[in-house]
């Protein structure tokens, strides 16, 4: 087989193998209070129906995190919503936290807002209450459960 042909062989094999993972990252739009995208992250839906979204280049401190269902960490003690993600909806009292800044408390925006899952059950919007931040999220795909 000719080096040529060899070499345009590989270069299709590694597109299609590559296109499902480019399709299937994670994006955040933060609109307010400034406009800002990130890629990078991820969503994962827990067995006791909490759906986590992660979404930003740095994993410890993502630009967008959000939880919807019982495990949300402090729950209780933020008076969130404890339903079990179901889905396609609107969410109410959901703990949001939206990182720009370089630490957690420089340029941070967080609290209870609204989350809504659009159709496609991977992307919708997000609020906080106290209307301070505001935005857009895809995962990419359906959450992947865990």
């Amino acid at each position: 087989m000719p080096l040529v042909l060899r070499r345009k062989i590989l270069l299709s094999a590694a597109v299609l193998l590559l296109a499902p993972l480019a399709r299937a990252q994670a994006k955040a739009t933060i609109q307010k209070p400034k406009a800002i995208t990130v890629t990078s992250g991820r969503c994962l839906l827990k067995a006791d129906g909490t759906l986590g979204v992660n979404i930003g280049p740095n994993p410890t401190m993502p630009t967008l995190a959000f939880t919807i269902g019982p495990g949300a960490f402090m729950a209780d003690q933020m008076h969130a919503n404890k339903a079990i993600f179901a889905g396609t909806g609107k969410y109410d009292n959901e703990i949001i936290a939206v990182y720009l800044g370089k630490t957690a408390t420089e340029d941070s925006y967080m609290g209870l807002g609204t989350v809504t899952v659009a159709a496609d059950g991977k992307s919708g919007t997000f609020s906080l209450n106290d209307g301070k931040a505001a935005g857009t999220f895809d995962c990419g795909a359906a959450p992947a459960k865990r």
